[in-house]
């Protein structure tokens, strides 16, 4: 018989086993290890490979039998859990090929197919596709890949065996790994949707900024997690799950999450992390706080100079090469709505346009001083171009040509929070006139807005 013939007959299967687990053993009850009659026909990587084309199009299609004219049968242990509410209405399945996500309307799934079930699902029937090109099994809902009920869901997988938490594992990587990775199919069909861990890595914001900005709310809040090479990763967190309102842990650790995949439309390609439970040992080694410690402070010492406050009396800055690609209405740098700081960006009609523009101080007399840093702080909530294209800068006064300094840390993604950008030498320009200034840069594939004020500059 052919299995996908055969789920009515699953259904009275399931709904017998209550009756046949009985015993009049009150005090001891037998332990029923569940045994699955499916046969795995397919692995998960050879299943993203049939259907690789249609999730890259974000399209989707049904399921057909294989070439014998079977249901389609994948298999694997189950790698998520949900039940603090940030993997919501997913289930993982990893085999030793690769993972795919499961969409299951239903909550609670975690106490059925816990981490480390083995499961096998015979998918023939169901729709396969796409979301920002990440792959999804499912069934259909507003023209894409919704979540099937859960008692579908139950009727097509098989659990087999207990659940062995060991072989639920995740696996090591690094950012700078998973950077390379980012262009290449057959590491996307491996990686896509893996539990992972990530080793000497730390939060941005860790120990001031919560999980997510609207605890409580609906839709989710973009954190990022970084190494100490400067890589980051993108953390996406539930604004309804349990720890939504806890504070981001300080320092650097070992951070266990589902590896996800996003796409946009103008086709920047990101790797997301999603975090499970924070309390239960995904996150080891860093620090965890109540109440949120004062942001990264500026650099100590009598101010030589200060500007862009929301409370000076004007703007004294310049802007030069406003360079776009010719549409008129489109602006780089300018001040924001009054309020004394500094706005850029290049997106307008929603398009992003090609610009480099740069806004600068009054002349600064560093004479008779030793050193110098400066800081400031900025926002942007949404950065596809911003840490690649935008930095501050420098130039002696006379000088034609600016130098591009690194800055220490980038806000917060998701946000429009202000944080401060840390300490940025100027020690080589120690006893001359400079002027300081920031640089923007876009292009077709983004054209973040970049918001900057509190300049200051220190001995």
């Amino acid at each position: 018989m052919k299995l996908y013939k055969s789920l009515l007959a699953a259904v009275a299967a399931t709904a017998s086993l209550g009756f046949s687990a009985c015993s009049d053993d009150f005090d001891r009850p037998p332990v029923i290890v569940p045994e699955a009659t499916y046969e795995v026909n397919t692995s998960i990587s050879e299943f993203k490979e049939m259907f690789w084309d249609v999730a890259q199009a974000n399209s989707s299609t049904t399921i057909p039998v294989n070439a014998d004219g079977d249901s389609i049968i994948i298999g694997g242990r189950v790698i998520s859990s949900d039940k603090d509410g940030n993997v919501y209405q997913h289930l993982y399945l990893r085999d030793e090929s690769g993972a795919i996500d499961i969409r299951i309307y239903g909550y609670d799934i975690y106490e059925s197919y816990p981490m480390g079930q083995e499961v096998r699902l015979n998918v023939t029937g169901l729709l396969v596709g796409g979301y920002g090109k990440q792959m999804q099994i499912g069934t259909l809902y507003n023209n894409g890949v919704g979540g099937m009920d859960k008692e579908v869901f139950f009727v097509r997988a098989q659990r087999d065996g207990l659940p062995v938490p060991a072989d639920a594992e995740p696996y090591t990587v690094t950012l700078g790994e998973l950077k390379s990775w980012i262009d290449s199919k057959p590491e996307l069909i491996k990686w896509q949707c893996q539990l992972v861990k990530l080793e000497n890595v730390s939060f941005v914001g860790g120990g001031s900024l919560k999980w997510t900005d609207k605890p409580g709310e609906t839709g989710t809040t973009t954190r990022q997690l970084k190494d100490s090479e400067g890589n980051t990763i993108d953390v996406r967190t539930s604004n309804k799950c349990t720890f939504s309102g806890d504070i981001l842990p300080a320092g650097s650790g070992t951070a266990v999450a589902l590896l996800g995949y996003f796409c946009s439309a103008a086709g920047k390609a990101s790797w997301q992390l999603t975090f499970m439970d924070p309390a239960t040992g995904c996150i080891d080694g860093f620090e965890f706080v109540d109440e949120p410690v004062n942001p990264p402070t500026p650099p100590s010492g009598e101010a030589i100079y200060t500007g862009l406050a929301e409370d000076a009396a004007s703007v004294d800055w310049s802007y030069e090469s406003n360079s776009t690609e010719g549409v008129e209405d489109i602006w780089s740098w300018k001040e924001y709505s009054g309020k004394h700081y500094l706005n850029a960006s290049a997106y307008v009609g929603g398009k992003a346009y090609a610009a480099t523009a740069y806004a600068y101080s009054p002349v600064i007399d560093l004479a008779g001083k030793k050193s110098a840093k400066m800081s400031f702080d900025h926002a942007a909530k949404f950065q596809t171009t911003l840490r690649t294209l935008c930095c501050a800068v420098v130039k002696e006064e006379g000088a034609s040509s600016w130098t591009e300094l690194k800055i220490p840390e980038w806000p917060a993604e998701g946000s429009w929070a202000f944080s401060n950008s840390g300490a940025i030498d100027l020690s080589a320009y120690a006893g001359k006139k400079i002027r300081v200034g920031f640089k923007y840069g876009s292009n077709s594939s983004g054209a973040d807005t970049w918001e900057v004020k509190n300049v200051k500059i220190s001995e």
